[in-house]
């Protein structure tokens, strides 16, 4: 009998083990890869990362303004009063394109619409100051741009006359004039445009 116990407890020790073996090799480590990159921190640290080499480059070969010290403008006798380099940096933040300088002169008044399609001086409306010089400029190279846009309209539309030309031309920019811009509607009536 006990050599029946025995035999018993062999064979469920035996199942008992393939169990355990069978239950075994179904649970494994997981893979584990080895990379030989670094991190971004990795590399930052290591002083060898692209993104900002890229940018280092890009920057010392994109133009810009020359930085000069306030010690430099003092030993060159240039005055450098709060006042004075608040001025300066005024006046570069006030540069303007001549697109959004018309469009303020056209919500001001001082600039029109008119009917002939160029921009017009209009000083009965202007409720603001202009520098008259900087306005005949910019009035002029703009009057310019829309006689040569509408000297190309007639070239490439054989047959088109230079007032149909203007005309079409017109009919378009108006639809892109700033809101409450002044335009020309008749020989004596100048209107804010509506949106």
């Amino acid at each position: 009998m006990t050599m029946i116990r025995t035999l018993r407890s062999l064979q469920l020790f035996g199942i008992f083990g393939w169990v355990l073996l069978s239950l075994a090799a179904c649970i494994k480590a997981p893979d584990v890869v080895m990379l030989d990159r670094q991190t971004a921190l990795e590399q930052q640290a290591a002083g060898e990362f692209r993104a900002l080499e890229n940018d280092l480059m890009q920057a010392g070969i994109s133009p810009k303004a020359e930085d000069i010290a306030r010690s430099q403008l003092e030993a060159d006798g240039t005055d450098v009063a709060e006042s004075t380099l608040g001025e300066l940096v005024r006046i570069y933040s006030a540069v303007q394109t001549d697109t959004e300088w018309i469009d303020q002169m056209l919500v001001a008044g001082c600039i029109g619409e008119g009917l002939d399609g160029l921009l017009q001086p209009t000083p009965d409306h202007c409720r603001q100051e202009v520098e008259t010089g900087a306005m005949a400029r910019i009035l002029g190279r703009s009057n310019l741009h829309r006689r040569q846009i509408w000297r190309m309209i007639q070239e490439r539309q054989a047959g088109t006359s230079a007032e149909r030309a203007r005309k079409v031309w017109r009919d378009i920019h108006l639809q892109r004039v700033v809101c409450n811009g002044l335009i020309q509607r008749d020989q004596k009536t100048w209107e804010k445009k509506k949106c």
